[in-house]
């Protein structure tokens, strides 16, 4: 009896998961996640140039401009399994004149991010039922403090890669010799630091920017799939890049440029699905335990 108990309980939350799934799919199609993500993809690529330039401003404070340069190229790499070499002609323009075009840089990316975060904002309040909407001038500081965030992000990042780098050489350095097999999983390490630092960031846009406020738990469910879901996806799409890719057959010059952009589609994708994934969580799981 006990045993049946415990098959019928795995067997409702296989159900419960079952019709989780089914709304997703139904959220994608009702909710045209497919167009919102080409309007994401438009705006991100918008505000990707200065925000690059402005960390590569900031960071040539510190460091030589090339190590700077180099530091944020190999970040992006880390993001975007593709780098045009527009993007990295662009930075080494700016990187030679970036006296000028900081102030030129900063507002072109305020501005830039204001549709982006805006439309972000928007498509969550669709996935998340948010009631009316902010005001201008909302929208305008929440855009602000979101850059001041990604540019945090960014240098986070970069701080915590190389530690990460460094810190096999610690290790064996203080761990007797029979021990240092260990590192033999450190392999693994780097990936699971970025995929817990991606499913938090994700959590946080899934809680904070929508007006209403989901629950935890149906925040987490989504931002653990749309961090899986990212992290796959840029497997796969370098796999694709790899092996099946013919974009310059069609677009010439252009063609890593628009595989750029498809990438950029296929994170907004992920995005929005992962929240369209909470918000079944909430509606199924939650309501029905």
């Amino acid at each position: 009896m006990a045993n049946g108990v415990k098959r019928q309980t795995w067997g409702s939350i296989l159900r419960r998961l079952g019709r989780t799934l089914r709304m997703t799919i139904t959220l994608y199609s009702t909710l045209e996640t497919g167009q919102r993500a080409a309007a994401l993809a438009y705006y991100s690529l918008l505000s990707l140039f200065p925000l690059l330039l402005l960390l590569v401003s900031f960071l040539s404070r510190w460091v030589t401009t090339a190590t700077a340069q180099q530091t944020v190229l190999t970040l992006l790499r880390t993001i975007s399994p593709l780098v045009p070499d527009l993007v990295v002609e662009n930075i080494e323009y700016v990187v030679a004149a970036r006296g000028s075009l900081n102030a030129i840089a900063a507002v072109g990316l305020i501005w830039s991010a204001s549709g982006l975060f805006a439309a972000i904002i928007q498509s969550l309040d669709r996935v998340w039922g948010g009631e009316a909407g902010r005001a201008f001038w909302e929208h305008r500081l929440i855009s602000l403090l979101l850059v001041t965030g990604v540019l945090l992000l960014f240098i986070i990042s970069i701080i915590v890669g190389s530690i990460l780098s460094i810190l096999p050489q610690v290790i064996a350095f203080l761990l007797p010799l029979d021990h240092v097999w260990l590192l033999r999983w450190w392999q693994y390490v780097p990936t699971l630091v970025s995929l817990g630092m991606d499913v938090f960031l994700y959590a946080l846009l899934y809680r904070y920017l929508p007006h209403r406020r989901p629950p935890w738990p149906a925040v987490w469910a989504g931002a653990v799939v749309a961090g899986l879901g990212w992290n796959g996806a840029k497997v796969g799409f370098a796999l694709y890049l790899r092996h099946f890719a013919r974009y310059g057959l069609v677009y010439g010059t252009l063609a890593t440029l628009v595989a750029f952009l498809f990438w950029i589609y296929l994170s907004g994708l992920v995005l929005l699905i992962g929240a369209e994934f909470g918000f079944a969580w909430e509606r199924v799981m939650m309501k029905e335990a």
